[in-house]
C-alpha cells in the first residue's frame, strides 16, 4: 500500500504511518501538502497521511485547504508525541552555529529554546524535518544545525546536540488520514467544512444547534473564501458520527447554512 506523506524517510509523517499501517507499506515522500494530495490525484498513492494540528504551533491551514477538496474521505486520526532534537554534524557546539534548518513548524515548535541558547543564528526553513538533516550532512560545516526527531538523526547518522528542545513536553501533533479503502471502526467523530449563511449571528446559530444536540466542538476555525473578499468559511472537528450527527447537521442545513462533511471517523484521543 501506498502512502503519501509530506516529508522523507525519518520524518514525522512517516512515524504517524507506521502508527497506523505497520511496517507493510510504501511510503511516497512529497515536498510540499501540495504535492502530497497531487499524488494522490495522478494515482501515485493509494492514501494520504497529512498533520492538521500542533500543540504548539496550532493549526495547519495548508493542510485544511488540500483536504477540502480532495476526493478520498477522512477515516481516521493519529496523534503523535513529538520530540524535537537539534542535530549537527560531530564536533559542533552551541556557540560556533550560525544556521538552523528545518521544517517551519517544527521551528516554531522550538522558540524557547533557539531564543535562549542561539540567538546568534539564523533560522532557516526546509522542507522537511527529516530533510534538514540529510542537508546538514551533505554540507559538512559544523556551523550549521537541523531540528528534527532521533529517528532522522539516527537514519543519517549525526549526533544529537541537545535532545527535547521543545517548547512543551506535550508537543502532540493530530495527523488525518485519507483512505477511500478504509471504513472507521467506531466513528466518534467528524471533520465539517460550514459556510454560514450572510447574516448577523450566523455562526452562533451553527454552533447552538450542535450544543443543543449534545454535540461537543473540538476544534473551529475560519479560513477565507476565495474570490469573495472579507467572507469565511469554518472547519470544525466535532466529537459525534452517525445519526446524531447528521441530525443536527440537516438542522444546521435547514436554517441556510452550507455544510461539507470531510469524514467521520475514530477519536485518537
Amino acid at each position: 500500500m501506498r502512502i503519501a506523506i509530506q516529508g522523507q524517510a525519518g520524518s514525522f509523517h512517516e512515524q504517524a504511518a507506521h502508527k497506523q499501517y505497520g511496517s507493510d507499506i510504501e511510503i511516497v515522500p512529497c515536498d510540499t501538502f501540495g504535492d502530497v494530495f497531487r499524488t494522490y490525484r495522478e494515482d501515485k498513492a493509494d492514501a494520504i497521511i497529512v498533520a492538521v494540528e500542533n500543540t504548539i504551533h496550532g493549526t495547519i491551514n495548508e493542510a485544511y485547504r488540500q483536504i477540502e477538496s480532495c476526493t478520498a474521505p477522512i477515516t481516521s486520526e493519529v496523534t503523535l508525541r513529538i520530540s524535537q532534537n537539534l542535530i549537527t554534524l560531530p564536533g559542533a557546539a552551541l556557540p560556533g552555529i550560525t544556521k538552523v534548518y528545518s521544517h517551519p513548524v517544527a521551528l516554531s515548535q522550538c522558540q524557547k529554546f533557539l531564543q535562549d541558547f542561539l540567538s546568534h543564528a539564523s533560522q532557516i526553513e526546509f522542507f522537511d524535518t527529516a530533510g534538514a538533516v540529510e542537508f546538514v550532512k551533505q554540507q559538512q560545516n559544523p556551523q550549521i544545525a537541523a531540528i528534527a526527531s532521533a529517528a532522522a538523526a539516527d537514519l543519517y547518522n549525526l549526533p544529537i546536540l541537545r535532545t527535547n528542545i521543545q517548547d512543551s513536553d506535550d508537543n502532540l501533533t493530530r495527523f488525518l488520514v485519507l483512505d477511500p479503502n478504509m471504513s472507521p471502526k467506531n466513528p466518534n467523530r467528524a471533520s465539517l467544512v460550514v459556510t454560514t449563511a450572510h447574516h448577523a449571528g450566523s455562526l452562533a446559530e451553527v454552533l447552538q444547534i450542535f450544543a443543543r444536540q449534545n454535540i461537543n466542538l473540538a476544534s473551529l476555525h475560519s479560513q477565507p473564501i476565495a474570490g469573495q473578499p472579507w467572507k469565511y468559511k469554518f472547519f470544525l472537528t466535532v466529537d459525534a458520527a452517525g445519526n446524531r450527527l447528521h441530525q443536527a447537521i440537516d438542522e444546521v442545513r435547514s436554517t441556510g447554512h452550507s455544510v461539507t462533511i470531510l469524514g467521520e471517523y475514530e477519536s485518537s484521543c
